[in-house]
C-alpha cells in the first residue's frame, strides 16, 4: 500500500483516490472512496489492454461474475465500467491481510485454525459454484483473513460453467493457460475445460501451503510446477495427520474423485464458534493496515512496516512465457534463443505414474513453451495482476522511427548506454539537421534485480527527476507521470513512467504549436512505452 504517484488518475469514475493498494503487469488496484466516505477497492486495467476487444470482453464477464457471487464471501460489487476508455470495477474494500502474506510475515498455521480456514472456502466455494461460475485461480494471495472470516477475491478469470462445457471462444483464447502454476489443477495445466471440481483441488493445494507454507507442488520452473500438478504425487509429508486424507481428496487426479463442496462439509465437521477467527499476528496486521490507510487519509507517508510480499512461484512462474502460436497442427514454430531445460521431472525415487492417454502435457522446453500433444497448439501462463510491470529492453532508433507518431528522419541520431543495472537510450530526429532536432524520446529501464527490485530503482530515479514538476494527470496509461521544465527551446517535456520504465518526450515549437504540444507528446509516450520490449 502506498501513496498515489505523480500523474496518477485523482479520480475514477465517482470514487477520489486515496492509494495504490497493488499493481501489475495487466493493471492496478487503487484505494479509493466514494461520494458517502465509503472505502472501495477500484480494480483498473491498463490503457493498452483497453484496447484488446478481447480483453475487454473478459473484463466485462468478470463484473457480471463478481455481481453474481454473495458479498458474505467475496468483496461486493459496487460500480464499474467495462466500457470506459480505462476500464474499472469498485468493490467493497474488505480490510484484511491476504492468506500468502500472513504466512510469510507470521509462518504456517495451526491445524485448528487452517481447518476453520478450510470451511471458510468451502462456502466461498459453494457459493460461487451456486452462481454457476468456476473460479479457476483459488490461491493463497486470493484468500483474504478478514475479522470476520474468510473472503475470496478477484473473479478476474472466473467463468461460467456453462460457458466451460461449451469452449465458449473468444474469451480464453488458443494459446493461453490462465491461472497461477502452483495452484492449478491437473486438467487446468492440460487446457481442459474446468468444472467446480477443479476449484477444490487449488483448495487442496492453498490449505498445504497454509499448514507447511508452500504448494505440494512446487517445481524449480513453471514447466516443472505444471509436470508435478498434472502428474507428480502431491508432497504431503508435513501435513498433519487430522487434515492429511481431507487435503488428499481435494488433490484426486480424477476430478470424479473428488469431494463436493457438501462431501467437504461433512468431512471438516463442525467448527466451533469463535469471536476472534484467526491467531493475533492476524489482528496485528489488521491493525497496521488500518494505521497505513489513516495516514494515506491524512496525506502523510505511512510509517508502519511493509507488507511482506506474497508468496510466489519460481521465478520463471511469475512472469508470462510467450510463444509464437502454430496456427495449424505442422506449421514450423520459431524457436527463441532461450536455454534448454530438462524435459522430464527430477528424479524422486516414486514410481513414475501411467500416462493418462496421448493428451497429456508435453514440455517443448527449447522454446519455452507447453504443447498439448497432438493439437499443436502452443499455451502460456498468464501475466498476474500483483505482478509487477517488467520490461526487458528498448528498441533502437530505426525501430522507434516505424512505432513513434513523430518525424523521425532516417538520420535519426541513436545514443544508447548499457550497465549491469539497465539500458539508457535516446532518440533525435525531425529538425533540418542532428543539431537542431524538433523531437527527442529518451527510455530508462532498470535492469539486474528482479521485477519488484527494478520496479523500485525506476521510481526513485523518476521521482528524483520529476521532484517540484507539474504533475500529468488522467493520461490513461502508465504508473505516474509530470511535465517537465520547458527548457533549452522545447516547447513541452512528458515524462512517463510503468513499471521499470521510463520515457521522456521532448518537443519543440516547430511543427509544434503550444495547444498542439501536449496532446502529441501523450501520443508519443504512450507509443515509445508500447515499442519497449515486455515478458
Amino acid at each position: 500500500m502506498e501513496q498515489v504517484g505523480p500523474g496518477s488518475p485523482t479520480h475514477v469514475g465517482p470514487f477520489e483516490v486515496v492509494g495504490v493498494l497493488g499493481q501489475g503487469g495487466m493493471g492496478r488496484v487503487l484505494l479509493a472512496a466514494g461520494p458517502d466516505g465509503r472505502l472501495v477497492a477500484v480494480k483498473q486495467v491498463l490503457a493498452h489492454f483497453a484496447d484488446d476487444e478481447g480483453f475487454r470482453a473478459r473484463f466485462r464477464r468478470e463484473v457480471a461474475a463478481s455481481r453474481k457471487v454473495s458479498a458474505a464471501y467475496t468483496a461486493a460489487v459496487i460500480d464499474a465500467d467495462p466500457d470506459a476508455p480505462t476500464p474499472w470495477l469498485a468493490s467493497v474494500f474488505v480490510p484484511g491481510p491476504s492468506l500468502g502474506a500472513v504466512v510469510k510475515a507470521a509462518g504456517v498455521l495451526p491445524e485448528d485454525v487452517v481447518r476453520r480456514l478450510a470451511a471458510g472456502l468451502t462456502s466461498a466455494l459453494a457459493e460461487i459454484h451456486r452462481a454457476g461460475l468456476v473460479h479457476r485461480d483459488l490461491k493463497p494471495d486470493n484468500v483474504l483473513l478478514a475479522e470476520d472470516g474468510v473472503r475470496v477475491i478477484d473473479l478476474g478469470i472466473a467463468r461460467a460453467t456453462e460457458d466451460e462445457a461449451e469452449g465458449e471462444a473468444g474469451l480464453t483464447r488458443t494459446g493461453f493457460v490462465v491461472g497461477s502454476p502452483a495452484y492449478m489443477s491437473p486438467e487446468q495445466a492440460e487446457g481442459h475445460p474446468l468444472t467446480p471440481a477443479s476449484d477444490v483441488f487449488s483448495l487442496g493445494s492453498v490449505l498445504v501451503m497454509a499448514l507447511t507454507g508452500r504448494s505440494p507442488f512446487a517445481g524449480t520452473s513453471t514447466l516443472k510446477t505444471l509436470y508435478e500438478v498434472a502428474h507428480g504425487e502431491p508432497d504431503l509429508g508435513a501435513v498433519p495427520a487430522g487434515l492429511r486424507d481431507l487435503v488428499a481428496r481435494c488433490l484426486a487426479k480424477d476430478p470424479a474423485a473428488r469431494p463436493s463442496p457438501a462431501e467437504l462439509r461433512e468431512l471438516i465437521g463442525q467448527v466451533t464458534p469463535s469471536g476472534r477467527q484467526w491467531p493475533s499476528a492476524v489482528y496485528e496486521m489488521l491493525s497496521e493496515q488500518r494505521t497505513r490507510i489513516d495516514g494515506l487519509l491524512e496525506g502523510r507517508p505511512a510509517v508502519a512496516a511493509p507488507e511482506p510480499e506474497p508468496e510466489r512461484e519460481p521465478a520463471s512462474a511469475s512472469h508470462p512465457v510467450p510463444v509464437p502460436a502454430m496456427s495449424t497442427p505442422g506449421t514450423p514454430m520459431p524457436v527463441p534463443q532461450v536455454p534448454p531445460q530438462p524435459t522430464a521431472p527430477p528424479d524422486t525415487g516414486r514410481p513414475e505414474r501411467p500416462r493418462r492417454g496421448r493428451r497429456r502435457v508435453a514440455a517443448w522446453v527449447a522454446a519455452g513453451a507447453l504443447l498439448v500433444a497432438g493439437t499443436g497448439t502452443a499455451l502460456y501462463v498468464r501475466d498476474r495482476m500483483n505482478t509487477p510491470v517488467a520490461y526487458t529492453a528498448v528498441p533502437r532508433c530505426q525501430e522507434a522511427r516505424e512505432k513513434l507518431p513523430l518525424d523521425l528522419r532516417p538520420s535519426t541520431a541513436d545514443t544508447r548506454s548499457v550497465t549491469a543495472d539497465g539500458v539508457r537510450a535516446g532518440c533525435n530526429g525531425g529538425g533540418d539537421t542532428a543539431a537542431s532536432p524538433t523531437a527527442l524520446v529518451r527510455w530508462n529501464l532498470s535492469l539486474g534485480g528482479d521485477a519488484d527490485a527494478n520496479a523500485v530503482a525506476q521510481k526513485r530515479l523518476f521521482q528524483s527527476e520529476g521532484a517540484g514538476q507539474r504533475t500529468a494527470s488522467r493520461l490513461g496509461f502508465g504508473t505516474e507521470a509530470y511535465w517537465g521544465s520547458a527548457g533549452a527551446g522545447w516547447t513541452c517535456v512528458l515524462g512517463v513512467r510503468e513499471g521499470n520504465l521510463s520515457v521522456w518526450v521532448s518537443l519543440r515549437a516547430k511543427p509544434y504549436t503550444k495547444g498542439a504540444c501536449e496532446t502529441k507528446a501523450k501520443d508519443a509516450a504512450r507509443a515509445a512505452l508500447r515499442a519497449a520490449t515486455r515478458r
